[in-house]
């Protein structure tokens, strides 16, 4: 995250969803359900039940909040030039987005 994407943050959400199985695959993984002592969890009918997993978190816990903001603010002056190039170029293309009204 950058210091500038944090300036005004709330003034517009997006809400963003993969749009192909390939895009999904990549934020969310299949395999089995397991219980607290980590036991695949078995069906009415004896099969193990399979859920998605998400690859990362979908929510804030506390450890985000305890986290120190260094550890995911980056000032412009610590970016190479190719992170730099990279930002303008995510800038530009959140530009592009339209804003969302959700009542």
């Amino acid at each position: 995250m950058y210091e500038e994407s944090v300036r005004g943050f709330k003034e517009v959400y997006y809400g963003i969803r993969p749009t192909t199985m390939v895009g999904w695959n990549n934020i969310v993984r299949r395999g089995y359900r397991v219980d607290e002592n980590n036991n695949v969890v078995h069906g009415p009918d004896g099969q193990p039940i399979e859920d998605d997993f998400a690859r990362f978190p979908f929510y804030w816990t506390k450890e985000h909040y305890l986290m120190n903001p260094n550890e995911f603010v980056f000032g412009r002056e610590r970016l190479s030039q190719e992170e730099f190039a990279d930002y303008q170029k995510l800038l530009a293309y959140v530009k592009t987005f339209p804003a969302n009204v959700w009542e």
